[in-house]
This record gives structure tokens, sequence and C-alpha cells, in this order.
């Protein structure tokens, strides 16, 4: 259970679903870290306005104000996150970003109705991407991070946010009658080619989104008199294990790993834009799946290698985050970790690649 939940963190989709999609094809590459970022955007401010509890600190406070003995739950270094609980950022956020390249892979298959070879792939597709979701959603309440109503909230609005992203975008129409398209999904398409021709406007949007985020928390504070990080000190108080409690699980955090994400696809591909020949081709060959997992594993090298930088060259110079939420520190060194790896998805590794071939 605990593998699944990590799994299933929103990590994944950033650190592997977006090479997998952007190597199939640039386009559903763009859609799915539009997808996933607007869903943790939109999971964060949900979670601070819906002040939804965890199960591993309620009970708790349920014991204290029933006065009744604590129900003892067991507790995992993964369970002590600091955010609120609803909705799940895991089934939320990880589902929104894989709907896109499962539709996408989906309608790739050659469309055989009489070859048994391809239907048994597409129903061992749809199959296995459920059963997915029903380990995630347990994982989850196992782990004593959710209640079941946070995870169905959570997977029900990831699965419409991956759908309706997908649909809009007119991706699809790529993988299955690039020729026959309506005018809403030209529009769609149109959209994500001029994202992909102009990437300035994708870090406009990361750094505008942080933003507006950081101003939302702003107002609930000064306005409303709400403490955006009051369950941080929950977590502290439940957590038994003072080291389990992580201020990378804040909400600011994610916010900040927004931009980070944004702005280093834009630096990519303003460096290396992709063809016009690949905007138009999928590429579902096994060599796609090694591309993936090479960008997987340089993305985590550098992200290691940028954290202990940052945090040696940094901290000493620079204040640390406070007991009730991230410091600067944390944030900048989110948003340069989260750059890295579609800089080495989108720019380096093909570069790369392609210098090496042509040698």
């Amino acid at each position: 259970m605990v593998n699944t939940s990590h799994l299933g963190s929103p990590l994944t989709a950033y650190a592997f679903i977006f090479p997998m999609a952007y190597y199939v094809n640039p386009l559903l590459g763009v859609l799915t870290i539009l997808c996933t970022s607007f869903s943790e955007w939109l999971s964060g401010i949900l979670k601070w306005v819906l002040h939804g509890h965890r199960p591993y600190w309620w009970v708790g406070l349920h014991a204290e104000r029933t006065k009744t003995d604590i129900l003892e739950l067991e507790q995992f270094p993964s369970t002590c996150e600091t955010g609120p609980g609803s909705p799940s950022g895991h089934c939320m956020i990880t589902l929104a970003g894989m709907v896109p390249l499962v539709l996408y892979l989906q309608l790739c298959l050659p469309n055989q109705s009489t070859s048994r070879c391809f239907r048994f792939y597409r129903e061992m597709m749809l199959s296995s991407f459920g059963c997915f979701i029903l380990a995630l959603g347990l994982s989850r309440c196992y782990l004593a991070a959710h209640f079941p109503h946070q995870v169905t909230s959570g997977i029900l609005s990831g699965l419409l946010l991956g759908y309706l992203f997908t649909h809009l975008s007119g991706v699809l129409h790529l993988a299955s009658a690039p020729h026959r398209s309506t005018t809403l999904t030209r529009t769609g398409l149109a959209w994500l080619e001029h994202w992909l021709k102009h990437p300035a406007a994708l870090a406009w949007i990361g750094f505008g989104s942080l933003g507006v985020a950081w101003l939302f928390s702003w107002c609930l504070q000064a306005l409303l008199g709400v403490d955006v990080n009051w369950s941080i000190a929950l977590a502290k108080v439940a957590c038994r294990r003072p080291e389990w409690v992580h201020m990378s699980t804040s909400l600011m955090v994610g916010f900040a790993r927004i931009a980070g994400y944004m702005s280093g696809l834009a630096l990519a591909l303003y460096f290396n834009p992709p063809s016009d020949q690949a905007l138009l081709s999928s590429h579902t060959k096994s060599t796609t799946l090694l591309w993936a997992v090479l960008a997987v594993v340089g993305t985590k090298l550098a992200e290691s290698i940028c954290y202990w930088t940052i945090h040696t060259l940094l901290v000493p110079w620079f204040p640390g985050g406070s007991a009730t939420g991230p410091g600067v520190i944390l944030l900048f060194s989110s948003v340069v970790q989260a750059g890295v790896g579609p800089i080495i998805t989108a720019w380096l590794l093909p570069s790369t690649l392609r210098t090496v071939c042509a040698s």
C-alpha cells in the first residue's frame, strides 16, 4: 500500500507521465503538463476552502471533543502530510495527468475490430487503469491520509478534469483522424500549437498561478481571518515521528512546483522547439518507453544535485522556514527542482541523442 501511494504521487505525473506523453506526441505532452498543473492548483485552492481534516489527526480531535479514548491508527512516513485533506491530491492530480495519455494510447492502437490482439490490449489498458485507481484510493485510506469521501472526490474530479482537457484540446484527433475535426477541436489544437511556438506564455501561466494562489491565501488570512497553515500545526502534534513531517507537502510548495514545471517547459521549448512533423505523428514504439525511463533517471539525478547545491550554498545566508509554513529556500528549491524535469525531457535528452546519433 505504501508503494502504491508513492506510485500515485503527483510527482509521478510530472516525472514519468509527462515524458511518456511528450515522446508520444509533443502536443500531448504539453496538454499533460497543463492538465496536471491546473488540477494541482485547483486541488490546493479547494483544500483551503473545504478545510478537510485527515484521519491521523482527526482521531485526536474527536477524542478530545467527545472525551473518549483515541483510536490508534498505524502511521507511515507518507501518512504525515501537512496540507488539508479534501480532496485527495494524489488521486485528483495523478489521474488528471494520466487520463490524456490513456485515452490517446487507446486510439493509437489500430482499430481492427476483428483482431483479438488489439482488443485485448485496449481492454487490458483500461482494466489496468481501473485497478490502479482502486489501489491508489485504498492506499490513501489505508495510510490514514484521507477519508473515503476525500478519495472519492479526488478520483471523480481528476477523471473529469482529464476528460475535459483531453476532449476540449482536440488532441485525440491526432491519434484517430487528423483530417476530421470540428471547430472546437481545431481551436484547442491551435492553442496548444501556439503555446509550443510561443512558450513564454507557459512561464507566465506558471508564475501567474503562483501569484494568484498567494493572493488568495492572503485574502483568506487578512480579510476572513482564516489561518491557511492550520493543518501544519495539527500534523506536527498528531504525527508520532517528527521527522515524518515535511514542509515539502505544504500547499504553497505545490504552487511553487507548478511555476517550476511550466517555466522549465517554456525554457525547453524555446531552445528546442519540436518540428511540425513531430506534432502530426504519434510515436508508440518501445523506444518511447526507453526515452521516458532515461528522462526519469536524468530528472531524479538533476533534482538531487539541485537540492544539494541550493541547500549547501543558500541555507547559511537565508533564514529557514517558520514552524507554520515553508521558507524562501524551500520554495525556491521547489521551483528549480521542478524545472529541471521538463528541461531534460524536452531539451537536453533529445538534443544529446540527436548529437550522438549524428556522430
